[in-house]
């Protein structure tokens, strides 16, 4: 319980709290862009049928010299009411370069399924009937792609434990990334 003591502290904190988050937004821009490629690629792991999708986004010209203080890719909600259960998704950062047309399961990978970072990833949670929008925070890789570190898009899959690939949400999926968006949170930086 506040006492009547602590509520013009309380008030005061809260109101410079905001002053401070409306000054660091007015110093800030965003910028939101559509994907540049997504492929599905679909192979075999412990003999089941998976699919995993390959995407790609270029680096806005507005945003290679900025700070970027936040990046997110963003789709809506894929699965059904009738889904049986939750899907994890997880991004990695891709190792090789590709092209929609010629990419499979096998190619131009050095391994089936794929060439990525297993230590670099962003998760996410979709919960059957939610119609919250897929979030994953690809803050670290947009830093990476700012430094020149190879910008070959993401994969998402689901995580091994899992079966290491989509199966039959992989098409609602498909259609989701449709309206996906990447948005970034920069700060342009004073020479």
């Amino acid at each position: 319980m506040v006492s009547t003591r602590q509520a013009p502290a309380i008030t005061l904190a809260i109101v410079a709290a905001l002053a401070l988050a409306g000054a660091s937004s007015a110093l800030g821009d965003t910028l939101s862009v559509a994907l540049d490629d997504v492929a599905v690629i679909g192979g075999s792991i412990r003999e089941k049928s998976v699919s995993r999708v390959v995407l790609r986004a270029s680096l806005p010209k507005q945003v290679l010299d900025a700070r970027v203080d936040f990046a997110k890719l963003e789709f809506p909600a894929f699965l059904s009411d009738t889904s049986r259960t939750a899907v994890s998704i997880v991004a990695h950062n891709g190792q090789t370069a590709w092209e929609r047309g010629e990419v499979s399961w096998t190619v131009p990978w050095k391994r089936p399924g794929g060439d990525f970072d297993s230590l670099s990833q962003a998760w996410f949670i979709a919960l059957p009937g939610s119609k919250r929008p897929v979030v994953l925070d690809i803050t670290e890789t947009v830093r990476g792609w700012q430094q020149g570190k190879g910008s070959y898009g993401l994969f998402l899959k689901r995580p091994d434990d899992e079966g290491g690939g989509f199966r039959e949400e992989g098409e609602r999926l498909r259609e989701a990334l449709g309206k996906a968006r990447v948005k970034f949170y920069f700060t342009h930086v004073q020479d």
